[in-house]
């Protein structure tokens, strides 16, 4: 991932580039004072996403965001300004985000939030991202972990759904697996198990005996973020919810209504 950062004050620039790192830790991004020397590096150089102040120069973040768009149709603008006179101008032209100044790490995760070209998911940051809004799915560094099997997968979902609360084995088996046997719910835990074991993973899960959770503090999570008010998730939140699963309603009903609180039975 590259990242264009453009501001002409030096001091601005480094707050600019340190919340970058802050957020992107893994992006490559490269940083600039002027735009003269954007235009010199631009033909062998696409970005992914470039933030741009407006006042840089002879040239304004407007004008160079043109041309930056005519090198690469696919880079995403996010204007990062103290002025608001270019607003309309900028979403004109395109743009992802138009962050006001002082530009914190906050700002930059809605601008990620909210790109026209990317998906937040692939940017920020590594490990364990788990999508609750709209159809449950589990990445690690982006991809699907495509080798969680169907029932697996379900356990995993509902012990997030139950948002990291330690659930026993008698309350999975009642609530998932209509009363099976034992010996199923344990061929489908241990699936579970290796699967996340076979990534590197499974220090997510809390296990007892007879008992299973999830690790809140090893994963990132939408669903989680939106139980701690985080207003990127909350912004995310569309009113879809695990989709595939209906004993999931429960939760839907409660986020539609905008109460966070989580009912443990």
């Amino acid at each position: 991932m590259k990242i264009l950062a453009v501001e002409d004050e030096v001091i601005l620039l480094k707050h600019l580039t340190g919340r970058l790192h802050e957020v992107l830790p893994e992006a490559d991004i490269l940083a600039f004072d002027n735009a003269d020397d954007v235009l010199a590096v631009l033909p062998e150089t696409k970005a992914d996403i470039a933030f741009l102040d407006i006042a840089i120069g002879d040239m304004n973040g407007v004008e160079l965001a043109k041309q930056l768009k005519a090198a690469n149709p696919r880079c995403d603008i996010v204007f990062c300004t103290g002025y608001s006179d270019y607003a309309i101008s900028a979403f004109h032209l395109g743009a992802s985000d138009y962050l006001m100044k002082p530009i914190t790490a906050d700002k930059i995760k809605h601008a990620l939030s909210h790109l026209r070209h990317h998906h937040a998911l692939d940017l920020m940051g590594e490990g364990v991202y788990i999508r609750c809004f709209g159809e449950f799915e589990v990445f690690d560094h982006g991809e699907p972990m495509m080798t969680l099997t169907k029932r697996a997968k379900e356990l995993l979902a509902y012990l997030v759904d139950k948002a990291g609360a330690v659930c026993t084995s008698a309350d999975i088996n009642h609530h998932l697996f209509r009363n099976c046997s034992e010996s199923y719910l344990r061929v489908v835990k241990k699936d579970l198990i290796k699967c996340l074991s076979d990534f590197g993973r499974d220090d997510i899960l809390i296990q007892g005996w007879g008992k299973l959770g999830v690790n809140r503090d090893k994963v990132r999570c939408d669903y989680f973020d939106y139980l701690d008010g985080n207003p990127v998730a909350i912004n995310q939140f569309k009113g879809d919810y695990m989709r595939q699963y209906p004993w999931a309603a429960a939760t839907l009903s409660r986020l539609m209504k905008g109460d966070g609180s989580h009912d443990e039975g």
